[in-house]
């Protein structure tokens, strides 16, 4: 039996949940504990995971605001609404 539209959405924004929690936490240990030892690998470890984090939130963004559940399948766009 395939996996519906809407599961796969909700699938994804539960991993990007994940994701943002995941990575905000890895981020302020690794900044932490980098300023701490004068590690300037580990502070620029925390740096990309805050990258990591803003991918994560332009995901949850697309499907929360932009595409949501069902709604590409039932709509057409066009040029002009993107805009």
């Amino acid at each position: 039996m395939p996996v519906s539209y809407h599961r796969l959405q909700q699938y994804a924004l539960a991993i990007s949940v994940v994701s943002v929690l995941y990575c905000t936490a890895e981020g302020a240990v690794s900044i932490a504990f980098g300023a701490e030892a004068s590690s300037r690998a580990l502070v620029f470890f925390g740096i990309q995971s805050a990258i990591e984090v803003a991918s994560a939130l332009i995901v949850l963004w697309r499907f929360r605001k932009v595409a949501k559940p069902g709604e590409e399948r039932s709509t057409e766009r066009n040029a002009a609404d993107l805009r």
